[in-house]
């Protein structure tokens, strides 16, 4: 058996391919589906996406900037101010963030699978205790 943190990462790993796998096999990436996730069904600013993310604004600009071009998200100008725009998912974005989102579900719905509810109720309670642990 592995150290618990050991297989922690190991799962996170795994995961993260995953949703990997399935961002590109949507034409998109790990970061588009992050920002049609924030977006959603909101029209947000730059800024809204920076308070949301918690990334900073560079990073955000050039992640909508790929979106945008990718066609996940739209942007639109504000009339009075050209400066400010917001942005709105599409349809492609909505296509990506729906099967992403599903596969990911089906990905950590096998990860408990023949688990019973009060084994899923302790790891719940036990995980949370780590991470508060590790926030301290």
């Amino acid at each position: 058996m592995q150290a618990s943190l050991t297989a922690l990462e190991q799962i996170a790993h795994i995961r993260n391919n995953y949703l990997k796998k399935y961002c590109y096999e949507m034409t998109g990436t790990v970061a588009d589906w992050k920002m049609v996730n924030y977006v959603n069904d909101a029209r947000l600013t730059t800024l809204n996406l920076v308070e949301l993310s918690g990334l900073d604004k560079s990073t955000v600009s050039r992640q909508l900037k790929h979106a945008i071009q990718h066609n996940f998200l739209q942007k639109q100008s504000n009339e009075i101010d050209q400066r400010k725009s917001t942005f709105t998912i599409t349809d492609k974005g909505d296509t990506l963030r729906t099967y992403v989102n599903q596969k990911m579900a089906e990905f950590d719905r096998h990860l408990f699978d023949n688990w019973s509810e009060e084994e899923s109720a302790m790891f719940q309670i036990l995980i949370n205790r780590v991470l508060k642990n590790a926030l301290k």
